[in-house]
């Protein structure tokens, strides 16, 4: 997973900055994993369940997704 863009401090605020296209297709991959897609990712559609959660309540691949695109459960439970 080393075509993972590194992240420092919040990772809501990378993310947030980026359109779906910008994303490699491992980012993109992780972030389907917590339900997201190019719709959605852009406003075009609603936001995956994921989005709603807490850390909690993600389940261990959604988790591991969210783990490996810089969050802990701080950082998730906060955006």
């Amino acid at each position: 997973m080393s075509n993972i863009r590194k992240i420092s401090g919040n990772p809501g605020d990378t993310w947030d900055d980026l359109s779906w296209t910008d994303m490699n297709d491992v980012e993109q991959a992780l972030w389907a994993t917590l339900g997201w897609n190019e719709a959605s990712w852009e406003e075009e559609s609603e936001a995956p369940d994921s989005n709603e959660k807490y850390w909690e309540d993600l389940t261990e691949n959604e988790r591991d997704a969210a783990t490996k695109l810089g969050y802990n459960q701080s950082y998730w439970d906060e955006d």
